[in-house]
């Protein structure tokens, strides 16, 4: 089964692909695509919605199919507060296009992931042919605070709708089968922040639901791939969680040519750095006993070289020139590529992880980055 994931425009790249990544991390029949080209429909015709308060705002309201889970939370939104929407119509049409011009098959799932709202006011919807999806991507802080993750209750969104695809015969059959009381299960009809919370930690679908897979006698691989999807999210969020309170660091992998950085232990999550902050940032990864930035000048071959692995630049003096300018102690260059650096670590692994992995020093000492290199894999080599 192949399930395509779109992404929206205004959603922002990096969230689109750490949600893919996180998802084809988890082998079995079903294969996460990667939406090839934006081929949907223009922006145009979406509407304002003003919501006046935040009761209004974490309110579902009844439509005839399928269903979301909303919650209330903490605040972090200032009402009145103006929402783009667009309509159940609008969002399947984008999907309806993709698969018209890419020719996808009719047995194919498109998932659409949009940062718009949407009439109802669901986090997520479903078509009558029960083959196209979107999900909300955003106004998740609001529900479960500024310390969240995104692409975690996304992906878990994007997999308990594939799941119902496969337990449920209609979009009708699936609203006849919520649970209005919590009890732990992914057809939970949850209320508040907890519930959903909850959920998600237990990753849970209880004895009645998980008949409805037997009943319609779907593949073991297909279970099995759903449930190591959900433990993984589990436990990447428990291991986020405790990991604040212990200061336990992920394990770090480099991966591939290009040297792709990834977060282990974080549900695989990729550090995107551009080439000469990856240079910089693998550089001090380098050196563990830490480099002063007056004496960048003595790295600046080693910098070369891994400049030049990573930017598509083919002319040497355009590369000499990047270099020498980042180790001129005369420039400012180098603080902001390190700011920059910094600012994406504290962005992927949060406030409580930074001091591991940022290269920081006080003004004058050397930099370095804390991380013990024992947690570090290069499969490079």
């Amino acid at each position: 089964m192949n399930i395509h994931l779109l992404r929206s425009p205004e959603l922002k790249e990096e969230t689109y692909r750490n949600v893919l990544h996180l998802l084809q991390q988890f082998r079995g029949p079903m294969h996460f695509l990667e939406c090839e080209e934006e081929v949907l429909l223009d922006n145009s015709y979406d509407e304002v919605r003003v919501w006046d308060n935040s009761n209004d705002f974490e309110k579902l309201h009844h439509i005839q199919f399928s269903r979301s889970m909303k919650e209330v939370s903490e605040l972090t939104i200032a009402f009145p507060y103006n929402e783009k929407v667009k309509t159940w119509k609008q969002l399947f049409l984008e999907c309806k296009k993709y698969r018209s011009v890419k020719k996808i098959s009719e047995d194919d799932i498109v998932v659409l992931l949009t940062d718009y709202g949407n009439n109802p006011n669901w986090f997520g919807g479903i078509s009558p042919s029960m083959k196209n999806y979107f999900i909300q991507t955003s106004n998740w802080e609001h529900f479960f605070g500024t310390s969240i993750d995104v692409r975690f209750p996304i992906a878990y969104e994007v997999i308990i709708w594939l799941m119902r695809f496969y337990m449920f015969p209609t979009n009708e059959a699936i609203m006849a089968n919520i649970h209005k009381t919590p009890i732990g299960c992914i057809m939970d009809f949850c209320q508040d922040k907890s519930q959903i919370i909850l959920k998600m930690r237990t990753a849970d679908v209880c004895d009645s639901c998980m008949n409805k897979f037997i009943e319609r006698d779907v593949p073991k691989l297909y279970t099995r791939q759903f449930f190591d999807m959900l433990d993984g999210i589990r436990e990447t969020m428990t291991f986020r969680g405790r990991s604040k309170l212990l200061q336990q660091p992920s394990r770090m992998e480099i991966k591939g040519y290009t040297k792709k950085i990834f977060f282990t232990d974080l549900g695989g999550l990729e550090l995107r750095l551009n080439p000469k902050e990856k240079a910089l940032y693998l550089l001090f990864l380098n050196h563990s006993e830490g480099i002063n930035l007056n004496e960048l000048q003595d790295y600046k071959e080693e910098l070369k070289q891994l400049y030049t692995r990573f930017c598509n630049l083919s002319n040497p003096e355009v590369i000499h020139n990047a270099i020498k300018f980042l180790v001129n102690p005369f420039e400012n260059d180098i603080n902001v590529i390190l700011s920059r650096i910094n600012r994406k670590i504290k962005e992927a692994v949060g406030e409580s992880l930074l001091d591991l992995y940022s290269i920081k020093g006080e003004r004058g000492e050397k930099k370095f980055i804390k991380l013990d290199r024992e947690l570090v894999k290069d499969l490079t080599n």
